[in-house]
């Protein structure tokens, strides 16, 4: 029976049947506690109704979504609540890049501590920053974990995590959660240069050139391939140009490849395949501008950057390639 409800409550929450909405929780206050098969309670399940199911690139949600996700938290909801693998209602409204949804949780009582996967770490703060979303600093606070990798992607002062040019123990804290699960598992020495290039990867994507400048100064390698893509690839999926030219002015290799992403979704590619894909067109205009080849295959599909951008239907991509390329 609680299932049957979690589940017509669920739907009214996705469809936006308010009314519904509000007699279920009325009539069965006990559906704030189900779970479903996997752990998700009615408030996990309307947030991720409300953020196109953690679409990336980002996806509104209807306002009827969100007054749903209103409702559950005004019926008494645990803002915290995570299903089986610890991810939380916070997780996905920091992924998706939903800064009025993270606030509203915040302010009822979720904690921006809470690791999922099991994995130290591994926050909500962690999950945004990860996809090249900065902003959402400005509502996960305090910063959690508070690191290096974490105050270089969000331009904080990074001279706290180095003491007489080593790195302190903090600069290491909470680097167990690097990618989301269904990203290779990377064997990471956690090593000083490790560290760096890891740091200056997420500072990369999310554009804090003053960030990108002091980790260089300690070391850290512009062409470094930490896990899963360059600094310059990094940012051209995210389209931050001003961190793409920073790159390319202090030695960035445009025509660098490596492996990028998750498991088989860049093998042997170069940042204009993801500046292709992705409609980047800033990034993909600064790489043709500083004379990247546009004609170079991937590893995997022998495709060029318009092959890429023709398979995704980044329409504006081919019209650029086509017109500066042939």
């Amino acid at each position: 029976m609680a299932q049957d409800l979690l589940t017509q409550a669920a739907c009214a929450a996705r469809e936006g049947d308010l009314e519904a909405l509000k007699d279920l929780l009325s009539s069965s206050p006990a559906v704030l506690a189900a779970r479903d098969s996997e752990g998700r309670t009615l408030l996990n399940l309307a947030c991720c109704a409300a953020t196109g199911d953690i679409a990336i690139p980002f996806q509104p949600g209807t306002p009827e979504q969100h007054a749903a996700v209103d409702l559950i938290l005004k019926a008494g909801a645990d803002p915290s609540a995570a299903d089986r693998d610890n991810w939380s209602p916070l997780h996905t409204a920091g992924m998706a890049g939903h800064t009025d949804l993270a606030r509203r949780l915040v302010a009822a009582g979720a904690s921006v501590e809470s690791e999922a996967y099991g994995k130290e770490g591994a926050s909500p703060l962690s999950y945004a920053l990860f996809y090249a979303k900065a902003y959402m600093g400005e509502v996960l606070v305090p910063v959690y974990p508070d690191n290096l990798r974490a105050a270089a992607a969000l331009g904080n002062d990074l001279n706290r995590f180095v003491h007489g040019g080593e790195l302190t123990a903090d600069a290491y804290r909470g680097l167990d959660f690097y990618a989301p699960e269904f990203f290779p598992v990377w064997d990471r020495a956690r090593s000083r240069q490790e560290v760096l290039n890891e740091a200056l990867s997420w500072a990369a994507r999310n554009s804090q050139c003053d960030s990108m400048a002091a980790l260089v100064a300690l070391g850290a390698d512009v062409n470094a391939n930490p896990f899963r893509g360059t600094p310059l690839l990094w940012a051209c999926y995210s389209d931050k140009v001003d961190a793409a030219a920073w790159l390319l002015d202090h030695g960035a290799d445009p025509d660098l490849r490596h492996d990028f992403g998750g498991e088989n979704h860049g093998v042997d590619a170069v940042a204009m395949h993801l500046a292709a894909q992705y409609n980047c067109l800033g990034c993909l205009k600064l790489l043709l501008d500083r004379g990247a080849d546009p004609t170079i295959v991937d590893g995997a599909h022998d495709g060029t950057p318009k092959v890429w951008a023709e398979f995704h239907g980044a329409s504006d991509a081919v019209e650029i390639l086509n017109r500066r390329v042939g």
